[in-house]
């Protein structure tokens, strides 16, 4: 362990600001934007090749394109080129923070001006009245279906009246059913030609993906080349289009590999189709411009709608810098910006939460005489709202409002969502009648955003209104709501609701996914069924879902919060979790769990520590990569096993996954001197990581400290911390706010604050008339004012004499007055008191020690 050190505010501040240079010198904003040009070097094509996939790369030949000589992004200056990869040893990754939402917004595609591409087809007046009578059969009747369209086959013009017919049920319909039935109809009134029979089945195809069935596009395609008349390009690109709409990459890239395999040469509107697939399928976005360079050696010219998926693409991915290269190369190359193109760019603007940037590009598009749209503006108001500006967002709401714009479904869910959390529900009335006048029925996701609001501001009694009216309307709930409605009734301790909603989501014959079983493995784990929550994680891998981290880390922490009881304890009753499931009682047991010795009850403590090593390696085999709150929670179980031995033998076998974060940690719980170098490294590391991350890991690690009393080196940790800055505002001369720490890392940076003040008397500066510690009431604990902190410093305080109060108009701070604190700290025997040292509260027997650990095979 490092030297003791006597820490005083001015160094505080020194080494501050050794650790945080100034914001000044952050590298100014890139000027150079990269350029589709002509390459005049013999390596520019192997050097894009080596971005495109191998399918890709093999046997592609450059061809010219008339706009440009051979355009392709290329060069060291791109920002889509392959960068060099930092060393990884001895280095924390962006996944070390904690874990973030990985929730995708769907944004819906302009329909105004520009977004109809139906070339120069006509259609009869027949057409029309056929579709008309055609929505008003029932979908599944397949006889009413051919008499209906037989009825109209003398005023039908050839086969552009039947295509139109098939491409207004896509654009107006929901039946794929109704769509399937009539393209077969159709077939034999179109005549034997294969071209003719090809253009319907196209038409089918684009219906079918609208209607988001891609399966039943497949299979009418699948009709069409046994038939003979669906090798065309018109019907690949079609399917392409149908899996792109749904976000199927793969199938859609597998489509394009097949065509060329049966001859068929991709056209522009074929790339344009695999590059929205990749876009939407969250492909790698190398990959996706792969294919754009593809393109382009095919001797095919990009366009509007081109660059519009490539921006798209860039947009999901969150590349700022790749959109705006796109989108400066569209006014490089001549191709007009249309209103899709700029909505997509302040989408990608807003991902990254530069919303002024989004604002300049709003005013650009009105200096081009470009109006915006109900789409621009609802993607505004979506950004001013994650940045939590919800006072700008709604200034824009009501800018749309008296510009005559009419809100879409979409644009009133967000509205929505911002006066629930702002706790504005007299306009969330107004809003929603306002909804219902204009004639949009609230859907799944305004439903899920009132029921998530709601429920985070504990609002249960709307929360069950609002899932009864879904009932009520009709309006089918998502994987989302289930999961939501878990996450709120186990936040709020009703375990038996929580588990009623698992049992309802089981019938609805809806896939679960990852979010759904961590929310329920969190229910079960929180209520102590640990053992349940461990079956449920292998249900959910043997049903191909994935655990994230955040699935792993629930179940970490659950281990020694489960309720173990021994054999005398007079705790009674032998059930957890207790649901009313269609008037059946249900009840959830976990017998494992009870009729322990007290032997037995720590035995079973350190074989979870073996339980957690376990799933720690199936993180690592599975490609998990363990973050801040992993390291906290397996520290935190570590405490709370009372036994130092197990807990530093488990941080010695972590080691071998990571020795720079658990070397560390089991370096300083063992009170290694030379560790400290080690550590000065782990913490500059942190430095360059946010807030929360850091002062999650330092909490946790001097909390473990400080259980197993390692009380100095706790306190030397906490004194980093301020020197870092981790806890924003929390060291002053006479002011302590302990409302961001840990208990163990609380009663740490008392002492330390305490012997700065004792240094301040001994130099007869001034001091104010009252000294104080802050620690907060508890106004966010489960139970108001149950503040665990301010209990545990309380008792710190009265146990070392210290002369502090609670306030009388205050339960959450601490004050004396200063005079008398300065006499207590004057007294001989105070030093004694507040002055740490390293002890070793407990010394396990050997016999104790994880019996398996050191077996188990990594």
């Amino acid at each position: 362990m490092a030297p003791t050190t006597h820490f005083t505010p001015s160094q505080a501040h020194a080494a501050a600001a050794s650790h945080h240079p100034a914001a000044a010198a952050a590298a100014a904003p890139a000027t150079a934007t990269a350029r589709l040009h002509a390459s005049a070097s013999a390596s520019a094509p192997a050097a894009a090749a080596a971005l495109c996939p191998p399918f890709l790369a093999a046997g592609s030949h450059s061809v010219a394109c008339p706009p440009v000589q051979n355009p392709i992004f290329s060069g060291p200056a791109a920002p889509w080129a392959v960068q060099p990869q930092r060393a990884a040893v001895g280095a924390l990754g962006p996944e070390f923070r904690r874990a973030r939402s990985t929730k995708n917004i769907s944004k819906r595609n302009n329909r105004g001006a520009g977004g109809q591409d139906r070339g120069g087809r006509t259609s009869s007046a027949a057409a029309g009245r056929c579709v008309d009578k055609l929505l008003r059969v029932a979908p599944d009747d397949r006889r009413a279906l051919g008499a209906s369209l037989s009825s109209f086959r003398g005023e039908l013009v050839g086969p552009d009246d039947y295509c139109h017919v098939l491409r207004e049920l896509g654009d107006r319909d929901k039946s794929a059913v109704r769509a399937l039935e009539v393209f077969h109809a159709a077939l034999p009134l179109v005549g034997n030609g294969s071209v003719d029979k090809g253009k319907l089945l196209t038409a089918a195809i684009g219906a079918l993906g609208k209607m988001g069935r891609p399966d039943l596009a497949r299979r009418g395609f699948d009709a069409g080349i046994a038939g003979g008349y669906g090798k065309t390009v018109f019907a690949y690109s079609a399917l392409i289009s149908a899996y792109a709409r749904s976000g199927l990459a793969t199938e859609a890239m597998g489509v394009l590999e097949s065509m060329k395999g049966a001859g068929l040469r991709p056209t522009t509107v074929t790339y344009n189709a695999v590059i929205d697939a990749c876009g939407k399928g969250g492909v790698d976005l190398r990959f996706t411009l792969g294919y754009f360079r593809q393109m382009l050696r095919d001797g095919l010219c990009p366009d509007r709608k081109t660059f519009n998926s490539l921006l798209s693409a860039c947009s999901r991915a969150g590349h700022l810098e790749d959109a705006r290269a796109v989108f400066d190369e569209m006014t490089h190359l001549g191709i007009g910006r249309d209103i899709y193109t700029y909505n997509t760019f302040i989408d990608a603007i807003c991902k990254c939460g530069n919303i002024e940037l989004a604002m300049q590009v709003l005013l650009d598009m009105e200096a081009k005489k470009l109006k915006p749209n109900v789409v621009t503006y609802s993607t505004l108001i979506d950004g001013y709202s994650k940045l939590e500006k919800y006072e700008e967002a709604l200034k824009l709401y009501e800018k749309m409002k008296s510009l005559g714009i009419r809100l879409d479904r979409v644009c009133y869910n967000t509205v929505l969502a911002i006066y629930v959390k702002t706790g504005k529900y007299a306009e969330i009335a107004i809003v929603c009648d306002e909804m219902e006048d204009s004639g949009i029925e609230k859907d799944t996701v305004t439903y899920n955003s009132l029921i998530n609001g709601y429920g985070k501001q504990g609002r249960l009694d709307i929360v069950s209104f609002l899932v009864q009216d879904m009932r009520r309307r009709g309006v089918a709930p998502s994987v989302l709501t289930y999961s939501t409605l878990i996450d709120i009734y186990s936040k709020a301790g009703m375990h038996g609701d929580a588990f009623n909603v698992y049992l309802d989501f089981k019938e609805s014959g809806l896939k679960a996914d990852v979010v759904l079983f961590s929310s329920f493995i969190d229910t079960l784990a929180k209520n102590g069924l640990v053992e349940w929550a461990l079956s449920l994680l292998n249900d959910m891998t043997e049903m191909g879902i994935k655990p994230n981290v955040v699935t792993y880390n629930t179940i970490i922490d659950a281990f020694g919060k489960s309720k173990v009881h021994a054999e005398e304890d007079p705790e009674v009753g032998d059930m957890g979790i207790v649901g009313v499931y269609n008037g059946q009682i249900i009840r959830a047991a976990n017998p494992v769990t009870r009729g322990r010795s007290a032997i037995d009850v720590r035995m079973r403590r350190s074989q979870e520590l073996y339980f957690i090593l376990e799933l720690f390696q199936k993180m690592v085999q599975q490609g998990v990569r363990p973050n801040v709150v992993t390291f906290s929670a397996i520290l935190n179980a570590c405490s709370r096993c009372n036994n130092f031995e197990d807990a530093a033998l488990l941080l010695e076998q972590l080691r071998l996954f990571d020795n720079f974060v658990y070397g560390v940690a089991y370096g300083l719980l063992m009170g290694y001197q030379e560790i400290w170098s080690q550590a000065q490294s782990l913490f500059n590391q942190l430095g360059r990581m946010d807030s929360p991350t850091s002062s999650a890991f330092y909490n946790a690690l001097t909390d473990m400290l400080w259980h197993f009393g390692q009380r100095q080196g706790a306190q030397l940790i906490v004194l980093e911390g301020v020197n870092r800055r981790v806890w924003e505002n929390t060291w002053s001369e006479f002011c302590l706010d302990l409302h961001l720490m840990s208990c163990g890392a609380a009663q740490a940076m008392v002492h330390a604050w305490l012997l700065n003040v004792r240094s301040i008397v001994f130099e007869g500066r001034a001091m104010p008339e009252f000294l104080s510690i802050l620690t907060g009431w508890g106004k966010h604990s489960k139970i108001a004012g149950a503040s665990t902190l301010r209990h545990v410093i309380e008792a710190l305080l009265n146990s070392i004499g210290a002369p502090f109060q609670v306030e009388r108009f205050n339960i959450g701070r601490f004050v004396s007055p200063s005079v008398v604190v300065a006499a207590w700290l004057r007294e001989s025997g105070t030093i004694n008191t507040i002055l740490l040292s390293d002890e070793r509260a407990q010394r396990a027997s050997p016999s104790n020690l994880v019996p398996r650990l050191e077996a188990l095979q990594l």
